[in-house]
């Protein structure tokens, strides 16, 4: 009798787990198609986006420089003394292989939620160059404060693909 009153509670608790994890899935699929989206653009017009987008970004000296060996450098001379309230996290990136532009737009609080400690940057830029040994960049909503609006990072691989990445 203990054995089943024990066994009642593991349905709904399972349940409850997996509507969860249904109802952020379907949640972030809404943002992110919401937030994106994905262009036909040739390497004329990609290079008119990211010259906007550099533009847009203040351009200057990107907060994180990508050597050809893949070193990523910080360049905390950027930063200010006290964090500046962000409301934007921007990237637009160009595949030459098909031809296409993405661009994002999210605003600032889901860049928080999706912080919690640290954004790993580490991953966007090694998958973007294809290199998995290099994953471990992680970037604090704090670093991101106390560099302001601005670059954050502007890098092309060897094959022309690029990302530029701002905050505002």
């Amino acid at each position: 009798m203990g054995g089943k009153r024990r066994k009642r509670w593991v349905v709904p608790v399972v349940v409850a787990f997996l509507g969860f994890v249904v109802v952020m899935v379907g949640a972030s699929a809404f943002f992110m198609f919401r937030w994106s989206s994905w262009e036909r653009a040739d390497f004329s017009e990609a290079e008119i986006a990211f010259a906007e987008a550099r533009a847009l970004s203040g351009g200057g000296t990107p907060y994180l420089t990508v050597s050809p060996d893949h070193e990523v450098q910080v360049h905390r001379e950027l930063e200010g003394p006290a964090p500046v309230p962000l409301h934007a996290l921007h990237l637009v990136a160009w595949d030459p292989g098909h031809e296409r532009l993405l661009r994002v737009d999210y605003p600032f609080w889901f860049v928080r939620l999706k912080l919690s400690r640290a954004f790993n940057l580490g991953t966007l830029t090694s998958a973007f160059a294809q290199d998995w040994q290099h994953l471990d960049l992680k970037v604090a909503e704090d670093d991101l404060q106390r560099r302001g609006p601005g670059l954050i990072l502007d890098v092309e691989s060897t094959d022309g693909a690029h990302l530029l990445l701002w905050t505002e």
